[in-house]
């Protein structure tokens, strides 16, 4: 596990400053949400991955950022936490009725033009927005941030791809343990609750498990028993002490599987290596969307930007924005058969390069076949 005297915060600082003075900016508020990936932007900046509300961080040109905490013991939270990046600042608002958590965020960005940066693209609560920029004062000028640390933690990072890559070793580990639970007769709630226990184990803090039965669409894993001749889709999320975020998928054909499964699970697999093959640095992630649609109706989602939790940058047939060499994307196509009645899907995590997307597993590249004991 890395510590924060490991991961290079001070280059991310200097990024952060150099980009307020290029905004003409002199502070940036950023907001961070404790919750499933939601706790990137701050996590980038200091390392804690907030698990409480009402958590702030102030970082003005040239500083270092100050986390502002909404209580004492918010703060006392924070400053445990041994990822903590060394010479981050924590403050909490002082004694009395004046003292408020927005005055303390007025006091940490100082007089001049301010960015606002929300922990996604729906922005602050009113509540936060609304007493922030009373306790700024007249004078000071405030813009919409979300997209500069957006931006931020886009850009490359060898420290960010090993860390996705330990993920990713854990989420292997997770679907080794499914394929163990399918050889036996289980539920896919059976099957899910070995994913969660690997998981946890082998410290995972935030996942998502899907175990799904000849239809896929996001759902919750269920009661419904596994049987011989199921296609199961297998739906891995996870993110560890460091905060980085990777998604997997899996399919598992269980004895003896019909014709039209089989083709549906083919065709799932080669629309994720053909989408990869799109994932170029220099290039629109329209183009991955579109690949992807021409494939077929889909039951979720194409993919989107990941690494420090997720970015919310959805890749779309509307994506007009374009892809950096050694950015993360997880795609996640998921197949309809022909009739419409199953649906499959696989997931990957790439690293964006000149000829492709580099996989961070090769896990789901190719048909798991599952022989079954019955007990």
């Amino acid at each position: 596990m890395l510590t924060g005297e490991q991961v290079p915060y001070q280059a991310r600082w200097q990024a952060v400053w150099e980009t307020l003075e290029s905004e003409g900016l002199d502070a940036l508020v950023v907001h961070g949400r404790g919750q499933v990936a939601h706790y990137g932007n701050i996590a980038h900046l200091i390392g804690h991955i907030p698990s409480n509300k009402g958590l702030f961080v102030v970082i003005a040109r040239g500083g270092v950022p100050e986390v502002i905490a909404s209580s004492a013991q918010a703060a006392r939270y924070v400053l445990m936490d041994h990822l903590l990046a060394p010479g981050v600042i924590v403050r909490t608002p002082g004694k009395g009725p004046e003292a408020t958590l927005y005055k303390e965020i007025a006091a940490a960005t100082g007089p001049g033009t301010v960015g606002l940066a929300a922990s996604d693209e729906n922005g602050l609560l009113h509540k936060d927005h609304d007493g922030i920029l009373a306790d700024l004062g007249p004078g000071t000028q405030v813009i919409d941030a979300f997209g500069i640390l957006e931006s931020l933690r886009r850009q490359p990072e060898t420290t960010k791809t090993e860390q996705l890559r330990r993920s990713m070793a854990r989420a292997e580990g997770a679907m080794e343990a499914a394929a163990h639970r399918l050889r036996s007769d289980g539920t896919e709630a059976d099957v899910a609750g070995a994913i969660a226990h690997y998981l946890r184990s082998h410290g995972s803090l935030f996942d998502i498990i899907h175990v799904a039965a000849n239809d896929f669409h996001g759902q919750h894993p269920a009661d419904r028993p596994i049987l011989d001749g199921d296609l199961v889709t297998v739906f891995i999320e996870t993110a560890a002490a460091d905060g980085h975020w990777v998604e997997l998928g899996a399919l598992f054909a269980l004895g003896d599987v019909s014709t039209q499964r089989l083709m549906l699970a083919d065709q799932t697999v080669k629309a994720l290596d053909g989408a990869a093959s799109y994932l170029r640095g220099g290039h629109q992630a329209s183009a991955v969307a579109g690949f992807l649609a021409r494939q077929g109706r889909h039951t979720i989602g194409f993919g989107h930007c990941i690494g420090l939790d997720e970015i919310p940058l959805p890749i779309t047939n509307g994506s007009a924005w374009t892809l950096l060499d050694g950015e993360a994307i997880a795609l996640h196509p998921s197949l309809v058969c022909e009739g419409g009645q199953e649906s499959a899907g696989v997931a990957n995590t790439y690293v964006v390069s000149e000829t492709g997307g580099v996989p961070l597993s090769h896990y789901p590249t190719t048909l798991r076949r599952i022989s079954r004991s019955h007990q």
